[in-house]
């Protein structure tokens, strides 16, 4: 995914410093043709002298001969082991064309690439032409980084009773499908390993066949033969835990990139709310493995995150009736973090700040509907009506488009002469619990 956006590519090269392959968008980076880079040295087209790498190998380059645009590149070497094949990940700088948000995403590359417990590959899909293996190889198999490119060495160390699904895992690959496998290996310390590999098949613009590949050391989600198997609850609240430690670790990236955004801070705020939303579902499920988390829960958990994203405005909850104990049917829980994070946010963002400065929610039964409602001070623009969609941000367009009357209710409007209301109702039948007698919430 980040080498096919317009804003990265790579360079794969031989310990000479000849280019071999050229990744994503790396040829119109550089202002020549894919045919023209292949078998030309690195430091014909690059000049390096811009920004010198520093330890890390990161620096700033200009193509060589000089871009008509002028481009100025950010640039890292990324190595097996000395000699070996080298991947030299290019970057436009950050411009008016190229937002704030896509160092994120080279961020996150940079993790990977650099991670003992996971390994990247490119390959020819059959595996026997290793253009580049990170430095994960030597911890997951036990062999010095500089022989992965030996394929022999990979499907050696695979249990004779696994090799059936390398074998489906190479067909798949070969027949241009994205393919998962599990499989075992022997570790060179001898012990036995879970790995998981994943690979996604393209097509460089030479017409040749490739594969990238990412593999995962799970023996900590897995058990040997002889051992006693976890339980199917026990794996899936362990992954919901991870998937939980990931988003908040996004989530803090971004939250750490906003600070320096400017005018971009408020999109990246609204970013790092969104995803903490989903953070939190998964954090809930990671109790007992089920997704059974009710109202009430969304309530509690998402006020939290939403206050921990503005500091000093508190938000109040009144006493919940019995129907927000109740768990929510399974595909209701995710639509409505997203949108109860978008209320609580809006409110927070927008409402006036002072002693009186809390938001207050209220949640009751009327009628057919659970009603959830949101009170901020404030007042809403003189052009603004939510029904009509006049006025209304990017959160608040999500609201409307993520409703679904009649059974999800949402509305935004003036509620007093100094209170801004929203109002969430959901059809009580689709939550198993109760009716309980009405209680007015508008």
């Amino acid at each position: 995914m980040i080498m096919q956006d317009r804003h990265y590519g790579g360079l794969i090269t031989g310990p000479d410093g000849r280019i071999l392959e050229v990744l994503g968008n790396a040829a119109w980076l550089l202002g020549r043709e894919h045919a023209d880079l292949v078998g030309c040295m690195l430091d014909t087209v690059l000049d390096l002298d811009a920004v010198p790498p520093g330890p890390e190998g990161k620096g700033q380059a200009r193509p060589k001969p000089a871009h008509d645009t002028g481009t100025l590149l950010n640039y890292q070497h990324l190595a097996t082991a000395q000699p070996g094949p080298l991947l030299t990940v290019l970057q436009a700088l950050p411009s008016d064309a190229c937002p704030l948000t896509k160092p994120v995403a080279a961020a996150l590359f940079q993790g990977m690439q650099h991670s003992t417990q996971a390994m990247l590959w490119v390959s020819d899909p059959a595996l026997q032409a290793f253009l580049y293996a990170s430095p994960g190889f030597a911890h997951l198999w036990g062999h010095p980084a500089d022989t992965a490119p030996a394929p022999a060495i990979w499907r050696d160390a695979v249990l004779p009773e696994d090799q059936p699904r390398v074998d489906a895992f190479i067909a798949a690959q070969q027949a241009g499908r994205i393919s998962d496998t599990e499989v075992r290996i022997r570790h060179q310390d001898g012990g036995i390993r879970w790995l998981w590999a994943h690979s996604c098949p393209w097509v460089d613009r030479q017409r040749r066949a490739q594969v990238t590949g990412f593999v995962l050391d799970i023996t900590a989600l897995r058990s040997d033969a002889a051992a006693q198997a976890p339980s199917r609850e026990v794996l899936l609240r362990e992954g919901h835990h991870r998937i939980k430690n990931s988003l908040q670790a996004l989530a803090a990236l971004l939250r750490r990139h906003a600070d320096s955004a400017g005018d971009h801070r408020e999109i990246l705020t609204e970013a790092v709310g969104q995803i903490r939303a989903i953070a939190a579902v998964h954090e809930l499920y990671s109790h007992d493995g089920r997704p059974r988390a009710s109202l009430g829960d969304l309530i509690a958990t998402l006020s939290r995150s939403a206050e921990g994203l503005y500091p000093g405005r508190p938000v109040e909850i009144a006493p919940l009736p019995e129907i927000a104990a109740a768990p929510l049917p399974e595909p209701d829980i995710q639509p409505l973090a997203v949108m109860l994070n978008e209320l609580l946010t809006n409110a927070l963002k927008h409402g006036q700040a002072g002693p009186s400065g809390a938001i207050r929610i209220v949640t009751a039964v009327d009628g057919e509907y659970c009603v959830l409602r949101i009170d901020n001070p404030g007042r809403l623009p003189a052009d603004f009506n939510f029904a009509q969609g006049k006025g209304l941000g990017s959160g608040l367009q999500l609201l409307a488009a993520l409703a679904d009357p009649p059974d999800t209710l949402v509305d935004v409007f003036q509620g007093g002469p100094d209170t801004v209301r929203a109002r969430l109702s959901l059809r009580t039948k689709r939550i198993p619990c109760p009716k309980e007698a009405p209680a007015h919430a508008r």
